[in-house]
């Protein structure tokens, strides 16, 4: 009867330490921002703008994406993005084509979850974050905030998956 009871406690020891190990396992990913969400084209239109974010997986933790803003029927804006690991660290990256240096700048990862990602450059003039947040699979809102005369400001874009 005893050993019964050993085996018993044994299984049940043993039951317990596999929940845990796949309870941590599940929260240690869940926490993780799926870069693949932000992959497609993503549009928002304002009443005196229409901008476009497109995005594309270019390796299993890469995405490569452009975006515009068009005024008038006219494009005013354009830049290369980029995301993708560097020095250890996921990075997005921004190239704004009519820079004449064709400076690539950096940000990197601040924070992140399931939905949302943020990104910091401080020494940045405006923008010093930029953010996405998937609210669903044809949905995103995003952000780039800093310093504008002398306060603090977010500006929000709320894209729609086409």
């Amino acid at each position: 009867m005893r050993s019964l009871l050993n085996i018993f406690l044994l299984f049940s020891f043993l039951m317990s330490s596999e929940a845990c190990i796949n309870s941590n396992k599940h929260s240690n990913t869940s926490g993780l921002f799926d870069l693949k969400k932000l992959e497609g084209r993503w549009e928002y239109l304002s009443d005196d703008t229409y901008q476009i974010e497109e995005w594309f997986m270019t390796g299993e933790n890469e995405l490569q994406g452009r975006g515009f803003v068009l005024e008038e029927g006219d494009t005013t804006f354009i830049e290369f993005l980029s995301i993708r690991e560097s020095n250890g660290v996921l990075t997005y990256f921004a190239q704004i084509s009519d820079m004449s240096s064709s400076e690539v700048v950096p940000f990197t990862l601040t924070s992140q979850t399931a939905s949302s990602v943020q990104f910091s450059n401080f020494g940045q003039d405006f923008p010093k974050l930029i953010g996405y947040e998937i609210k669903s699979d044809s949905t995103m809102q995003s952000y780039i905030e800093g310093p504008r005369d002398g306060q603090s400001i977010r500006i929000m874009f709320n894209f729609e998956k086409q």
